[in-house]
C-alpha cells in the first residue's frame, strides 16, 4: 500500500478545551468546522495548524479516519470521546470495511490507534465511497430537526455517501447545497452557516440528469436502499472484511471452496432487478456504476463499487443483515 506523503513531523498539539462533542451521525469534518466556530479563530489556517500542526488538507475528513488520531491529543480520557467511537460513528468506516482486505483494515486501525504513522493511510477510501454530485448534501427535514433539537444543523455522514438519494428516517430527496467539495480541502464551512432556516439546497442538478427519472421511478427501492447503507454505517462492524463478503457469495453460487477473486453471474443478477421492477434500467444502473465490469457474463466482485454490493444485497434478500446469514 502506498503511503500518504504529508507533514508526519508535525508537532502535536495539545489539549482543547473547546473541542465539542459529535452529534449522531455528524461527519468528522462537521466536527471539526463546528470547532472552526467555537475556537474565534480568524482564518481556516490558523485552525488547520491549531489541530494539526501544519495546514493539512480536511477533504478526506468528509468520510474517513484521516487525522482520527489526534483526537487523543484534543480531548482527555474523561470527555468519554475517543477515536474508535469517531471512527465507528462520525466515518463512513464500517461501511467502506465490508470490501477491505484484512491488511487494510489493520493499518487503518493501526494508524488511529498510534501504533503507525499516517502515513500508511489509504488514500482511495474516499473517491470510492463519495457521492458524485461534488457537494456537500443534506436532507432539509433532518437539518430542521438538528437545529430545534441542538441550536445548529450539522453535516451527515449518511448523505455524502454514494447511492444515498433519499433520506431513509423522512423519505425526502437529500439535496445539494452551493458548497463544491473542491472547496473544502483548506476550508471550513459550518453547516449553521449554510444550512440556514429556508434554505432549499437543489436536486439532481449538479449531477448526471440521466438517472433523475430512474430514481422517481423506483423511490421505495432507494429509500430501501438509503435504510440499508444506513444500517450497515451502524452495525456493519461484524461485517467487515471482503474475505467474508466473498464466502457469502460463494455460498450464494453453491460453491464450498472459497474464491478470493470471485464472479457472480450477471443474469442472475438481471433476473433479480427485474423481479423487484417493471423494466430492466436497474440493472443498467448497476452496469452504469460500475464501468469496469465491461463485457463478458459475469461481475468480478473485486472491482465492483461499495453501494453496488449494497445495491446487490437489497435485490436479492432486501437487506445486508439477511444476506451475511444466508
Amino acid at each position: 500500500m502506498k503511503g500518504y506523503k504529508h507533514n508526519t513531523n508535525r508537532k502535536p498539539p495539545g489539549p482543547l478545551p473547546l473541542f465539542p462533542g459529535p452529534y449522531p451521525g455528524e461527519s468528522f469534518y462537521s466536527v471539526l468546522c463546528r470547532y472552526h466556530v467555537r475556537s474565534g479563530n480568524v482564518n481556516d489556517w490558523h485552525t488547520s495548524n491549531q489541530l494539526f500542526g501544519y495546514n493539512s488538507s480536511l477533504t478526506s475528513t468528509l468520510l474517513t479516519p484521516f487525522h482520527l488520531e489526534m483526537v487523543k491529543h484534543w480531548l482527555s480520557p474523561s470527555s468519554g470521546i475517543n477515536s474508535e467511537k469517531m471512527l465507528r460513528s462520525n466515518t463512513a468506516f464500517n461501511l467502506y470495511a465490508i470490501t477491505s482486505i484484512s491488511r487494510e483494515l489493520e493499518r487503518i486501525r493501526d494508524v488511529i490507534d498510534g501504533r503507525k504513522a499516517t502515513a500508511s493511510f489509504p488514500r482511495w477510501m474516499h473517491p470510492r465511497i463519495i457521492h458524485p454530485s461534488g457537494y456537500l448534501r443534506f436532507c432539509p427535514e433532518c437539518a430542521a430537526a438538528q437545529r430545534k433539537l441542538y441550536g445548529e444543523p450539522y453535516w451527515q455522514v449518511l448523505p455524502q455517501i454514494e447511492e444515498v438519494e433519499y433520506c431513509p428516517r423522512h423519505k425526502v430527496r437529500i439535496r445539494d447545497s452551493h458548497i463544491q467539495l473542491e472547496s473544502i480541502g483548506f476550508h471550513y464551512h459550518p453547516a449553521s452557516s449554510v444550512l440556514t432556516e429556508g434554505y432549499p439546497g437543489t436536486v439532481g442538478k449538479n449531477r448526471c440528469q440521466r438517472w433523475e427519472p430512474l430514481y422517481k421511478k423506483e423511490k421505495p427501492f432507494f429509500i430501501k436502499l438509503a435504510e440499508n447503507i444506513d444500517w450497515l454505517l451502524q452495525n456493519g462492524e461484524p461485517y467487515a472484511g471482503y474475505e467474508r463478503l466473498c464466502r457469502v457469495y460463494n455460498r450464494l453460487s453453491g460453491k464450498d471452496v472459497y474464491h478470493g477473486w470471485f464472479e457472480i453471474r450477471k443474469q442472475r443478477l438481471w433476473e433479480a432487478f427485474s423481479g423487484i421492477s417493471r423494466s430492466d434500467q436497474l440493472y443498467s444502473y448497476l452496469e452504469y456504476k460500475n464501468p469496469r465490469q465491461v463485457g463478458g457474463t459475469s461481475l468480478y466482485l473485486y472491482s465492483v463499487r461499495v453501494c453496488s454490493h449494497v445495491m446487490i444485497m437489497t435485490t436479492l434478500f432486501g437487506d445486508p443483515k439477511t444476506f451475511y446469514e444466508h
